[in-house]
């Protein structure tokens, strides 16, 4: 870029005020590039500058480059443009821990990445089983979870839905104990130990596929909240998937722990969070933005 300018000013100093630089910068790049040829490009002489055999041959590849890169500074330029102009509110539905999960990940960058753009977000229980009520709501966007072994039906649901259902990522659950009951300490949890607990739960299944690892009935708690509290002062455990949480384990921090369970079994299968939504061609630019960015930010393993 330097060296062209140089030849489309005719001067050096025509083209360091051109460039906004200095004339002794602009002296060192040219001189740089002829180092690295190995040849010289420019003739210096009063009446200005004059180009060599090579000066030329390199020249006439220089106005293509040069050319090439404005039309790209056009287009960044335009696109930047494009970006601040972005406005509009996007409607997602989720999981109710996913509320927690987006306002503490995806709310931020959005913020950040599209300030005109509002991410409005509704949390329904009904995403942890399917998807219906996001197909009865005006949301665009929706975030929803499965056990593992329900995946292929989720997605085959979806696709006579006529809307897109993408991976977003998989979970193990894991059992939520108090920080003051002697198996906290433990790396992960055996058959033998899940026995010796009590489980309290939020579900509405009344018998969940899981209860025979624990010892006797499980009681109930209005939410997941009121689990967590439960648990954080007594001898009860619950299950949970770490991202459902992430809020309650923030404000619990040393009152309560997260273990892994240490064995094999069905009964307490991973959980396959997904996105769904319209075929992309459906959605506005404001939508295709915000997914984007949501895809940046899948559930891992915690």
């Amino acid at each position: 870029l330097y060296f062209a300018e140089v030849v489309d000013r005719g001067s050096f100093s025509a083209a360091a005020r051109s460039l906004y630089v200095s004339q002794s910068a602009l002296s060192q790049s040219v001189a740089g590039l002829e180092a690295e040829l190995g040849t010289a490009l420019i003739r210096r002489s009063k009446n200005g500058v004059r180009l060599t055999y090579f000066g030329h041959r390199v020249y006439e590849e220089a106005k293509d480059l040069v050319g090439a890169f404005q039309n790209f500074e056009t287009s960044l330029r335009s696109l930047l443009s494009e970006r601040s102009a972005l406005s509009g509110r996007v409607s997602i539905q989720c999981t109710p821990g996913g509320e927690d999960y987006l306002s503490e990940t995806v709310v931020p960058e959005l913020s950040a990445a599209y300030p005109g753009v509002e991410l409005f977000i509704t949390p329904s229980p009904d995403m942890r089983l399917g998807f219906d009520s996001f197909i009865r709501s005006v949301c665009t966007l929706g975030m929803g979870a499965c056990l593992r072994d329900a995946w292929d039906a989720v997605q085959a649901k979806a696709a006579a839905a006529g809307l897109d259902c993408e991976f977003f990522g998989s979970e193990t659950p894991q059992v939520l104990l108090s920080t003051r009951n002697p198996l906290a300490g433990e790396p992960a949890l055996d058959r033998n130990q899940m026995g010796r607990l009590k489980l309290v739960c939020y579900s509405s299944n009344p018998q969940p596929r899981y209860l025979f690892l624990f010892q006797g009935t499980a009681i109930r708690a209005p939410n997941k909240e009121s689990v967590v509290r439960l648990v954080a002062g007594s001898e009860y455990a619950g299950v949970f998937t770490p991202s459902s949480i992430r809020r309650e384990l923030s404000e619990f921090r040393g009152k309560v722990r997260l273990l892994p369970i240490g064995f094999p079994d069905d009964s307490v299968q991973p959980v396959v969070h997904y996105l769904i939504h319209a075929p992309d061609v459906a959605l506005s630019r404001t939508e295709l933005c915000t997914l984007e960015l949501l895809r940046r930010y899948p559930y891992t393993e915690s």
